[in-house]
């Protein structure tokens, strides 16, 4: 006799990434999306982190792998939290610079090697991604975090390009600084005619500088061009 559908829910993931796993002896269990019983199930979207830009799987058990690949327990057994990141495949993903900006539920990433390297890019666009299924329109975009970046679409987010491991395609991209949606950090080095103080910028950075006064931002000092 079949046994009734086990749901294990995302939060905040679109319903077609809702997926039900079926257990029993008759060895006729089939996994069925939320929306129909009579559609195959896929396995929930892996998550986009917003600290180095990779997708990370994360679910509950029990795991039917026929329904697509379970995620890893932690040590000891136990699940990783469900964190609110927003998921990978988002159609923020397939915006241009200027239609992510325009678009609430999406925000701008920016190449830091671009932003700060010496050599000039054609652009500094990195990428668009969703913005974190918990927003908060409040975060303040200068000194905030990686998650607290991606919570306000009025923040960009500045990522360098780390190592890639080999044969991997999902390569990361640290999250180095957070400034507002449209501005430039500045420059590590410059004269400051502004009357204004410098921010307090941790250690192993330094106040950005742009038209002779303070951004605001706190660049990494590894960031500076030599």
């Amino acid at each position: 006799m079949r046994s009734l559908p086990c749901l294990v829910v995302l939060a905040g993931l679109c319903s077609g990434c809702t997926l039900f796993f079926t257990g029993g002896d008759d060895g006729d269990d089939v996994c069925a999306l939320a929306e129909t019983t009579a559609d195959p199930a896929i396995a929930q979207a892996p998550l986009r982190d917003p600290a180095d830009l990779t997708c990370d799987t994360f679910g509950g058990y029990p795991c039917n792998p026929e329904c697509g690949p379970c995620p890893a327990a932690t040590e000891g057994g136990a699940l990783a939290p469900i964190p609110s990141w927003n998921y990978c495949g988002h159609a923020c993903e397939q915006r241009s610079e200027s239609a992510c900006a325009a678009d609430p539920t999406c925000r701008v990433i920016k190449d830091a090697a671009c932003t700060f390297g010496p050599n000039p890019c054609f652009t500094d666009f990195l990428g668009c991604f969703p913005v974190d299924t918990i927003p908060d329109p409040a975060v303040a975009c200068h000194g905030a975090d990686a998650w607290d970046c991606s919570r306000n679409p009025a923040c960009t987010a500045i990522h360098s390009q780390g190592a890639c491991p080999a044969g991997e395609l999902d390569c990361p991209r640290p999250f180095e600084l957070c400034v507002p949606e449209g501005t430039h950090p500045g420059s590590c080095r410059g004269a400051v005619t502004c009357r204004a103080l410098p921010p307090s910028c941790p250690a192993q950075t330094t106040p950005g500088i742009s038209g002779g006064c303070y951004t605001g931002a706190c660049i990494p000092t590894d960031l500076c061009p030599a």
